[in-house]
């Protein structure tokens, strides 16, 4: 028997071996899939919670000095009064030096993807007329 009979009589895998792969790389998409977070609801999930704790952390440590000033300088309630007022002040300015750099990031984001301010890819306000 010569080396031309026993090609002749071996199958060919190419075949098979494409429709292995196309199989494989459909179930492993739809592995990631299932497996892949939800990148918009966590996302705003933990800017609310950075938004929060930024804001809650000014307000309890501005009250936290009041009480100590009160505790100190023997003012009672005044510390805490305008402890409480600067803690608060202090919240707000971490809340809106946080949505200053937000923004910032999603407008680079959309220069970069050609996105509208505000827009996310895929969305209407991305496609062209």
């Amino acid at each position: 028997m010569s080396e031309r009979d026993d090609r002749a009589k071996t199958p060919d895998r190419s075949e098979d071996l494409k429709d292995f792969d196309r199989r494989l790389s459909e179930k492993i998409a739809r592995h990631r899939e299932k497996t892949q977070p939800e990148t918009e609801t966590s996302n705003a999930w933990s800017v609310s919670v950075k938004y929060g704790s930024g804001f809650a952390g000014g307000v309890l440590v501005g009250t936290a000095l009041g009480w100590a000033a009160d505790k100190f300088f023997d003012i009672a309630p005044w510390g805490m009064l305008v402890g409480v007022i600067l803690g608060f002040a202090a919240g707000l300015r971490n809340i809106m030096r946080e949505a200053a750099a937000a923004n910032a990031e999603n407008a680079a984001t959309a220069e970069t993807t050609g996105c509208e301010t505000g827009a996310m890819p895929g969305s209407d306000a991305t496609k062209e007329d």
